[in-house]
């Protein structure tokens, strides 16, 4: 999602567009600005400028002009890399106002000027100044000529094309999943009957529990990933309730069989079992929604930009 002034700054500079973010040229130099994740917390705004081989010293004064402009930048956190330096603007109680990245953009231009660092108004890869056009780089702007954009495209092929040889199938994925929610159960029941609380925050720690085990078995990327990694969430969710009913029976002197005939017949305990699965559940629908409708694919693209 694109925000409003983005979008405004978009339109008057004649910008480019991802997704999720906005880029193009400002009086030489190459930015990106968009938001950062609906679920990161607090919220931000993020603006990154892009530069050549960052020098140590040019780094450090970069570091020094905004570590003594920051009150004045209204930011609230940076990053200078090799090649960028990342601003973010956290939003707790006050948007990000227009006047503010402009003067974030004017305050890039005179500092790169001041310390050498020329203008990024060529290819990103080779320094081309010819046949230039704007790419939606894995979500990120960038410039490219012809031959680098046609070498990326062959290098993100043979990556892709490497990952689903390596890759085995949904089925890995789903075991590995699974597997990696153990720990997530076994410490769900601990809590429950040791320390008498009630453990459906855990349902959040097994779902990512989960996305981890998936990742690790390279279990197969596709159009299904997302639902499965859901499914054995749900499944988990359900194991571990059942493991704290049967556990707390047996804490009452039952046998383990004694225990599951109890789940059959005793009203008291189903619901129990009931309530705590449907509350883990609600707890759980926030990381399924984020699954299903947020998660970004893990798919390397490159592609012509849309104009803004």
């Amino acid at each position: 999602m694109i925000f409003p002034k983005a979008k405004k700054i978009a339109k008057e500079l004649d910008w480019h567009r991802t997704n999720n973010a906005v880029f193009g040229i400002y009086k030489g130099l190459f930015f990106n600005v968009g938001d950062g994740s609906l679920l990161s917390n607090p919220q931000y705004k993020y603006i990154t400028v892009t530069a050549d081989n960052l020098t140590a010293d040019q780094k450090l004064q970069i570091k020094t002009e905004l570590d003594n402009n920051k009150k004045l930048l209204k930011f609230s956190h940076f990053e200078i890399n090799n090649n960028s330096v990342f601003i973010q603007y956290f939003e707790n109680l006050t948007y990000t106002k227009v006047t503010t990245v402009y003067l974030l953009f004017d305050f890039f231009v005179d500092l790169f000027k001041k310390i050498n660092i020329k203008e990024n108004t060529n290819c990103h890869n080779c320094e081309i100044t010819d046949n230039l056009r704007y790419y939606d780089l894995n979500d990120s702007g960038t410039i490219l000529c012809n031959p680098c954009f046609q070498e990326t495209e062959n290098i993100y092929y043979e990556i892709e094309r490497e990952n689903l040889s390596e890759e085995k199938n949904y089925l890995t994925g789903f075991l590995g999943s699974l597997f990696f929610s153990i720990p997530g159960i076994v410490a769900w029941v601990l809590v429950a009957l040791y320390l008498d609380t009630l453990a459906s925050a855990m349902a959040i720690v097994i779902a990512f529990l989960g996305i981890k085990g998936y990742e690790y078995f390279k279990g197969r990327h596709g159009k299904l990933t997302k639902y499965i990694i859901v499914l054995t969430n749900i499944i988990s969710i359900i194991i571990a309730n059942i493991a704290t009913v049967i556990g707390l029976l047996m804490n009452e002197g039952l046998t383990v069989s004694q225990s599951f005939g109890e789940l059959e017949i005793n009203e008291s305990a189903n619901d129990l079992l009931f309530e705590n699965t449907m509350i883990s559940f609600l707890l759980a629908l926030f990381i399924w929604i984020w699954l299903l409708f947020i998660l970004k694919d893990n798919k390397l693209t490159i592609k012509l930009a849309d104009k803004f």
